[in-house]
C-alpha cells in the first residue's frame, strides 16, 4: 500500500511538471508568434506606405510623360509647319532663281556690245529682286536654325521620354514586386493567424487537461490522505493486536504453566488412586497426599473420565479446575477423547446451561478451555457437553 501511494504521488508530480513545461512552452511560442505578427504588421504598413509613395511617384511620372508627349506633339507640329514654310520658301527661291535666270538670259540676248545703259527702272527692279532673294535666304537660314533647334529639342525630349519610360517600367516592376511581397506577407499573416488559433485551441485543451489533472490530483490527494489515515488506524490496530497478542501469549504461557502443574498433580493423584485400588499404597503415601491438596478438583476414575470418540455430548466430562484470574477451566477430557483445539462445548449445572467454553490447550487426558460466555458462575464438577 505504501509503495502504491508513493508511485501515485511520483506520477502526479511528474504529470504536473510535464503540464507546467507544456504550458510554459506554449506561452513562449504564442508570444513569439505575436511578436512575428507585430513585425509583419509593421513591415506590411511600411510596404503599403512605399506602395502608396511609388504610386504617387508613378502618377507624377505618368503626368510628366503626358506633358512631354504633348510637347513632342507640339514640336512635331511646329517642325511640320517649319518644314512646310521651308519648302514654300525653297519653292519661292527656286521660282525667283528661275525668273532671275530667265531675266538674265533675256537681258543678255537683248543686250548688244554697243547698247546703251539700262534705264533707272530696270536697275531698281533687279535690286529689288536681289533684295528679295537675300531676304528669302535670310529667312531660309533662320528657318534652318529653328529646324535644327527643334530637332535638337526633339531628340532631347525623346531621350527624356526614354528615361521616363525606363523609370516608369522600373516603378511598375517595383510596384509588382511590392504587391507580390504584400501578398506573401498576407499569406504569412494568415498562416500565423491559423497557427495562433491552433495554439489557442491547444492552450485551451492543455488548460482543460490541467484542470482535469488538478481535480484528479485533488481526488488522489484526498484518497492519499484517507489511505494515510487508514494506514495510521491499521498501525494502531496492529499495535493493539500486537499488545493483545503479547497479552494472549503471556496468558497462554501462564495457562500452560498452570496446566502443566495441574496435569502433574492430576497424574500424581491418579497414580495414588491406582495404587490405592490395587492395595499397593506405600508407607508415607498419606503424607504425600496431604502435601498435595487439591480440594476443588474432583478426579473421576479412568473408566468414568474417558470420553468416547463419538463426542463429549455423549460423555460425562466434568470441570476439574477453574482459573478466574485468566478466565479458563480444566476438564477431564483430552486427546484420548478425540478433542482438538478450537472445539466449543456447553457447561451445564444440572440441566441448566450456564456457560460456553472453547478448547485452547490439550493433553492426553485433560484439556484447558477458555470461558467464552458465562450466564452463571461455573463451578467445579459441572457437566461439559
Amino acid at each position: 500500500m505504501e509503495q502504491k501511494t508513493k508511485f501515485i504521488l511520483y506520477g502526479l508530480i511528474g504529470v504536473t511538471i510535464i503540464c507546467f513545461f507544456l504550458f510554459v512552452s506554449t506561452l513562449g511560442a504564442k508570444q513569439k508568434l505575436k511578436q512575428q505578427l507585430d513585425d509583419l504588421n509593421k513591415e506590411n504598413t511600411s510596404l503599403n506606405a512605399q506602395v502608396n509613395k511609388l504610386g504617387d511617384e508613378l502618377r507624377k511620372r505618368q503626368g510628366e510623360s503626358e506633358t512631354l508627349r504633348r510637347e513632342v506633339t507640339n514640336l512635331s507640329q511646329e517642325k511640320q509647319s517649319l518644314e512646310g514654310k521651308y519648302n514654300l520658301v525653297l519653292r519661292q527661291k527656286e521660282e525667283l532663281d528661275k525668273k532671275l535666270k530667265e531675266k538674265q538670259q533675256e537681258v543678255q540676248r537683248e543686250a548688244a556690245p554697243d547698247a546703251p545703259p539700262l534705264p533707272q527702272s530696270a536697275e531698281s527692279y533687279w535690286a529689288g529682286i536681289l533684295k528679295a532673294k537675300t531676304d528669302i535666304e535670310i529667312q531660309l537660314n533662320s528657318i534652318r536654325n529653328e529646324l535644327k533647334s527643334a530637332q535638337i529639342n526633339n531628340e532631347q525630349l525623346q531621350r527624356e521620354k526614354s528615361t521616363l519610360e525606363l523609370d516608369i517600367n522600373n516603378l511598375t516592376r517595383e510596384r509588382e514586386d511590392l504587391k507580390r511581397q504584400l501578398e506573401y506577407n498576407q499569406k504569412i499573416m494568415d498562416s500565423i493567424a491559423q497557427e495562433l488559433v491552433r495554439e489557442r485551441n491547444d492552450k485551451i485543451q492543455i488548460q482543460e487537461s490541467f484542470k482535469a489533472i488538478k481535480n484528479e490530483n485533488t481526488t488522489l490527494s484526498r484518497q492519499l490522505k484517507s489511505l494515510n489515515n487508514r494506514k495510521i488506524n491499521l498501525e494502531r490496530n496492529l499495535q493493539e493486536l500486537s499488545e493483545e497478542k503479547g497479552n494472549v501469549e503471556r496468558r497462554f504461557t501462564e495457562m500452560e504453566t498452570m496446566l502443566t502443574d495441574k496435569l502433574s498433580q492430576i497424574n500424581d493423584l491418579k497414580d495414588q488412586l491406582d495404587a490405592i485400588r490395587s492395595g499397593q499404597q506405600k508407607p508415607g503415601a498419606d503424607k504425600e497426599k496431604e502435601s498435595v491438596q487439591l480440594s476443588p478438583i474432583v478426579v473421576r476414575p479412568r473408566q468414568e473420565a474417558s470420553i468416547s470418540q463419538q463426542g463429549v455430548a455423549d460423555s460425562t466430562a466434568k470441570v476439574l479446575a477453574i482459573n478466574r484470574e485468566n478466565n479458563f477451566v480444566i476438564i477431564d477430557a483430552g486427546e484420548e477423547s478425540g478433542l482438538k483445539a478450537g472445539d466449543t462445548f456447553q457447561v451445564y449445572s444440572g440441566n441448566e446451561r450456564i456457560a460456553s467454553i472453547e478448547v485452547i490447550k490439550i493433553s492426553k487426558s485433560v484439556a484447558a478451555c477458555d470461558i467464552k460466555r458465562e450466564i452463571s458462575p461455573v463451578k467445579i464438577g459441572d457437566t461439559v457437553r
